[in-house]
């Protein structure tokens, strides 16, 4: 029985900082052994995720779980871990209560303004809107605002996001129209999936040779989804309100914590793997996201992903991008040294860039286009290639990401 609140300590928590899993697991199923909290049960069940251990990391995010149901990170993990092992309907259930456990938010004290990214508020003012005119409802049914304020605070908000001549600033909103910008009512678009959702294609073979051979890691696959898996998931993105987390250079993300889930995602993870088992065989599911790109603003800067394999592929409509040709994913051909930590390989801009003149690699540019994927290993440095698309919510460029990882029991 789970009697102890203890939280992890200190020095495993530097284990896993610094990468070291195998070490941190050790560690804690000592720990479990003799003195189990739900936050030592739920770190164990992440490292043995981690090392890909998914028979011992469900059974230790049961336990977490069963200790204390409330537990949002604990849930979160298990319906990763359940994700891993294609329990699909367990895991979407486990996302779907880990969102109601999510920690309330919470206004300023004493009721004052709230402070919004610019970038934020203008996706979340747009998408209220577009949610409204959609539906029929009437104006005013999700953003509580006169139709001239609204207009308004769109214009101004359209000048603080082009100005890239700064940073994107946060600005102060009061009342309930600050608090919905803040955070907006949670809508869930939701229907099922259709009966397949990658095109049917015999060029897998192709492709995997792409990846192998000349390649070097990367390989691009082109009308990846059906038209109606693509329409789907683009309902999706337009209608759920999941765009939880501003990152400052302007784009905005969503993740399973954020409601980021649906039967149609996990089901092209799951075709994407019986599809490509030269690649993908012995491999699971680990995470995913999607990120939004404002207009004329910098993407994702240049980074490493913590996978094996990763796929990233794009659904705004090509008519949105103003610059056919770029707009998609500059790719290096050197992959993050093995002894480098997740923070070495994801927040060090000009350590990545002095190693990779260190190691005289090759930039390669892949173009955006609607509907195309990008299969490579994730250790390999890439980041969001310059791009200009049309001003409007629809016209936003939108790529989901899933990472691979390889399975050991």
């Amino acid at each position: 029985m789970v009697r102890s609140q203890a939280a992890v300590p200190e020095g495993i928590q530097r284990s896993i900082a610094g990468g070291r899993y195998s070490e941190a697991a050790d560690a804690l199923r000592n720990l479990a052994g003799s003195a189990p909290s739900v936050a030592v049960l739920t770190a164990l069940a992440d490292m043995n995720f981690q090392l890909g251990d998914l028979t011992e990391a469900k059974e230790n995010a049961l336990k977490a779980v069963a200790a204390d149901p409330r537990a949002h990170a604990a849930r979160v993990l298990l319906g990763r871990v359940r994700t891993a092992l294609d329990e699909r309907d367990a895991a979407l259930a486990d996302f779907r209560a880990a969102l109601e456990l999510a920690p309330p938010w919470k206004p300023p004290a004493g009721g004052g303004p709230i402070a919004v990214a610019a970038h934020q508020a203008l996706h979340n003012l747009e998408q209220l809107i577009y949610l409204e005119r959609a539906d029929k409802r009437p104006p005013g049914t999700l953003l509580p605002a006169d139709p001239n304020l609204r207009e308004a605070a769109r214009r101004k908000l359209y000048q603080m996001v082009d100005d890239t001549s700064r940073e994107i600033p946060t600005i102060p909103m009061g009342g309930q129209y600050g608090r919905t910008m803040a955070d907006p009512p949670l809508v869930m678009h939701d229907e099922a999936p259709p009966a397949v959702c990658l095109n049917r294609r015999d060029d897998w073979d192709d492709v995997l040779k792409t990846f192998h051979g000349e390649g070097k890691g990367v390989a691009c696959v082109d009308h990846l989804l059906t038209p109606e898996a693509l329409a789907q998931l683009q309902r999706f993105c337009l209608r759920s309100t999941v765009w939880r987390r501003a990152y400052p250079p302007g784009y905005i993300g969503a993740n399973p914590e954020s409601g980021f889930f649906s039967p149609l995602l996990l089901q092209i993870a799951a075709e994407l793997r019986q599809a490509i088992p030269g690649l993908l065989d012995g491999h699971h599911l680990n995470y995913w996201w999607s990120f939004v790109c404002q207009h004329q603003r910098p993407g994702i800067d240049i980074h490493a992903d913590h996978s094996d394999v990763s796929l990233n592929f794009w659904i705004t409509p090509d008519s949105a991008n103003l610059e056919p040709g770029s707009g998609g994913l500059d790719m290096w051909d050197v992959a993050a040294p093995n002894d480098w930590t997740f923070d070495d390989y994801n927040s060090g801009a000009r350590d990545i860039h002095a190693f990779l003149r260190q190691e005289k690699a090759r930039q390669t540019s892949y173009a955006y286009a609607e509907n195309r994927g990008l299969l490579f290993k994730g250790t390999i440095f890439h980041q969001t290639a310059a791009c200009r698309f049309a001003d409007g919510f629809e016209n936003r460029r939108r790529n989901v990401t899933m990472l691979f990882r390889r399975t050991r029991s």
